[in-house]
């Protein structure tokens, strides 16, 4: 039967045949690698930046532009893949934007101004990011209902695994290749890999939502709201979707200042540079446990329990390492590097507590709303932490901010996943789609 929830029939007559609902994990699995790819361009980028430096001598502030304004064009495009997801599927919209990411790249290989690069980097790649996560996100959040943070968890870690893998792969292109020829290079595997992996994409079973909407009867009244189907006019009014908007913006600037500025700050202090980034790839990893226990944790216990505890564990990190002052403050470096932890159990939740708000044939494009936050907080923070470095000469007010954002984005986090939305996780059927 073919899958037909979207208000373009024609579009639809494309979406991709259901599959039964063990096939649940293989959607996980394809759709956390494709995360990987995306996020991958994006935490690769300061080995291409020192590349670019060095042969075009543009200036640092005009070359990290091109990175700032791939956020801010993430803003447009989030919503419209978002779309177009609910219109023509993960299959289709994914593959075009690993075509336009992969073009993207190419491109940016082949730049002589700064107008190409901001076009073909901060324009096209934004758009392929966008047609690429949104799509995979979303369809992860339709194969899951009951178990959705746990999935979430997984997905989220693929962020993190895109440096990992892609941090030594495109280090060695650029040494043996060059940088542009290894950006051609890099953008042949994102093409190749993801046209690949969209073949794999499969529509979550729509009888077995059907069941969900209907056990939602069952809920007390007060707790049905996620029954209803929501429109993307109907969710704009909503309180709870911009809560939910700002608890992705507020909760991104917070972890880009950190990012951003955390080895400049332990570089500043004293501290080997070799030593500086052991240490924060051992937070990327504990990051990466933080998304999978996470995840795991606020299908049990609430999304809004574990993101504020998640909120504690970053803020107390942040803490530790605006305390350092040298090499003999190792152990605050090690807190702050182990609070990665709990960075990764919030991540796992931005995706999980608009879906479970607003789950229905319309989720894609409010989902790519939501998402927009994070393009807005992408293009804030790297440039408001070091915007306050340079008014104060220090990081102890861009740390402070950051801990004020993180703590906000749990407070709107609170809003946009009020405890009635765990009675509807809850009542969820324990068959099928989980």
């Amino acid at each position: 039967m073919v899958y037909n929830r979207s208000p373009s029939a024609q579009c639809r007559r494309m979406r991709i045949i259901d599959a039964p609902p063990s096939y649940r994990w293989i959607v996980v699995g394809v759709s956390t690698t494709i995360n990987a790819l995306a996020w991958g361009v994006r935490s690769t980028f300061a080995l291409f930046y020192v590349a670019m430096l060095t042969e075009l001598a543009w200036g640092r502030g005009p070359t990290a532009l091109g990175y700032s304004l791939s956020w801010l064009c993430f803003v447009v495009f989030a919503p419209i893949a978002g779309w177009l997801f609910d219109r023509c599927g993960a299959r289709a919209i994914v593959t075009i934007g690993g075509l336009i990411l992969g073009v993207a790249l190419a491109l940016t290989g082949q730049v002589t101004s700064l107008t190409q690069y901001y076009v073909c980097f901060g324009v096209l790649g934004a758009a392929g990011i966008a047609c690429m996560i949104i799509p995979s996100t979303t369809l992860v959040t339709r194969w899951f209902v009951q178990s959705r943070g746990t999935a979430m968890g997984v997905l989220s870690a693929g962020n993190s695994a895109g440096a990992v893998a892609f941090y030594p792969v495109n280090a060695w292109l650029i040494i043996t290749l060059g940088w542009r020829r290894a950006l051609i290079a890099f953008g042949c595997i994102v093409v190749v890999a993801a046209v690949s992996l969209a073949l794999l994409y499969r529509d979550a079973p729509a009888g077995e939502e059907r069941a969900q909407r209907n056990q939602a009867t069952k809920v007390p009244q007060s707790a049905r709201f996620t029954s209803e189907e929501w429109t993307l006019g109907r969710a704009l009014r909503s309180t709870r979707l911009w809560a939910a908007f700002s608890m992705t913006a507020l909760g991104v600037i917070g972890y880009q200042i950190m990012a951003t500025h955390q080895v400049a700050h332990a570089v500043d202090r004293g501290f080997q540079q070799t030593t500086v980034v052991w240490l924060f790839a051992l937070g990327a990893g504990c990051m990466m446990a933080g998304n999978l226990l996470g995840g795991w944790l606020s299908d049990h216990l609430g999304r809004g329990w574990v993101f504020a505890l998640g909120t504690v564990v970053a803020i107390v990190g942040i803490g530790c390492l605006a305390l350092v002052r040298g090499p003999h403050d190792l152990p605050l470096l090690l807190v702050y590097t182990g609070s990665g932890f709990g960075f990764g159990m919030r991540i796992a939740q931005l995706s999980a507590i608009p879906a479970d708000a607003f789950s229905g044939p319309h989720l894609g494009a409010i989902l790519g709303v939501v998402q927009a936050g994070g393009g807005l907080g992408g293009a804030i923070g790297p440039f408001l932490g070091g915007w306050l470095f340079d008014l104060t000469g220090s990081y102890h007010l861009a740390f402070a901010t950051a801990s004020f954002a993180v703590a906000g984005s749990a407070v709107a986090a609170w809003i946009a996943a009020p405890p009635q939305t765990r009675a509807i996780l809850h009542a969820a059927p324990r068959g099928g789609v989980r």
